[in-house]
C-alpha cells in the first residue's frame, strides 16, 4: 500500500490517497473542498481517484465530492452522515462556502469491509463530532478524520456533535489491539499508542 498526503482548503483538511502499488487507481480518504487539489495529486503522483471515502459530512472534508463524483469516482459515507451531502448540515454555508449537493454512491455502517482491488478498508463507526463519523483502517494505518487528531480530539459543537458519543468512539479506538500509525483530518500525522498515552482526553475516559 502506498500513501499520499496533500493539505487542501480554508480550514487545511487532510486529504489522503491510498493505491496498492500496483495499478494507477487511488482511494481518496477526505477529499477536501478543493477538486484542483486533488487533480493537481494526480497528475503528480500518477493516479486516478476512483473512490472517495468520507469521514463525515462536513464540506471541508467533502467538498470536492461532487466534482469528483462528475469524474467518474464512487462516493462513500457512513448511512448516517449521508444526508449531509444533500443539505446545510455539511456546514459550507457559515463559512461562505457552497457545497455542491450530492446522493452518494454507497453507504456504509460500522464493521464494513470496503474492498477496492487488492485495498481492503474496514470502516469503524466513530460518532461524536457528527452522528455518522467513521474512521477507517487500511492495514497498518488508521484514518480517524474529526475524531482524534495528534494530542487533541474533535470538536462536538457543530450540528449534530456529541461529547459522550465521541468519548465512546475514542475508547473504542484506544481499545483496538496493537499500534497504528494514526492519519488525523487535520494536523500531524501520530501513533494509537502515543495517543492512548499521553492524549489529554484520557482524563475523560
Amino acid at each position: 500500500m502506498k500513501l499520499y498526503c496533500i493539505e487542501t482548503g480554508r480550514l487545511s483538511a487532510n486529504a489522503y490517497f491510498i493505491t496498492d502499488g500496483l495499478s494507477r487507481n487511488a482511494v481518496c480518504i477526505d477529499c477536501g473542498e478543493d477538486v484542483n487539489a486533488v487533480r493537481a495529486a494526480e497528475e503528480k503522483y500518477g493516479f486516478k481517484v476512483t473512490a472517495v471515502l468520507l469521514t463525515h459530512g462536513h464540506f471541508d472534508h467533502a467538498g470536492a465530492a461532487k466534482d469528483l463524483q462528475d469524474g467518474g469516482a464512487k462516493i462513500y459515507i457512513s448511512e448516517k452522515d449521508a444526508e449531509k451531502l444533500q443539505s446545510d448540515l455539511n456546514l459550507g454555508k457559515y463559512m461562505g462556502y457552497t457545497m455542491k449537493k450530492l446522493t452518494p454512491d454507497f453507504t456504509f455502517n460500522d464493521g464494513d469491509e470496503l474492498i477496492f482491488g487488492d485495498l481492503k478498508i474496514k470502516a469503524v463507526g466513530t460518532a461524536g463530532h457528527t452522528s455518522g463519523s467513521a474512521s477507517f483502517i487500511a492495514e497498518d494505518a488508521l484514518f480517524t478524520g474529526d475524531t482524534l487528531f495528534c494530542g487533541s480530539w474533535g470538536r462536538t459543537d457543530l450540528g449534530d456533535g456529541n461529547f459522550n458519543d465521541l468519548i465512546s468512539s475514542v475508547k473504542k479506538l484506544f481499545s483496538l489491539k496493537g499500534d497504528y500509525k494514526v492519519f488525523p483530518g487535520h494536523g500531524e500525522r501520530t501513533t494509537l499508542q502515543r495517543e492512548r498515552e499521553s492524549n489529554p482526553i484520557s482524563e475523560f475516559l
